[in-house]
């Protein structure tokens, strides 16, 4: 049996490495606002979440405060 990836796993995967692209690019130059904004629209995925709505419903305080806290430092980086 062949194992395969699913698309869920692929996309969180995908963020993953998104969002780590950033934050080195954070400790080298300073990102644009639009570099921000893909990175945050990447970032629930990381959190196994379909959106940040779905995420704000189904995801516990120390979740949702980790997703606040990184969501911030992704925007304030490009301030």
């Amino acid at each position: 049996m062949r194992a395969m990836m699913s698309t869920q796993t692929s996309d969180n995967f995908s963020a993953f490495a998104s969002l780590h692209r950033y934050f080195a690019l954070i400790e080298t130059d300073k990102p644009t606002l639009e570099q921000a904004q893909i990175a945050v629209s990447q970032l629930h995925l990381v959190y196994g979440a379909e959106s940040e709505e779905d995420l704000m419903k189904r995801g516990g305080p120390e979740i949702i405060q980790m997703y606040t806290d990184v969501k911030n430092k992704i925007l304030n980086a490009a301030k």
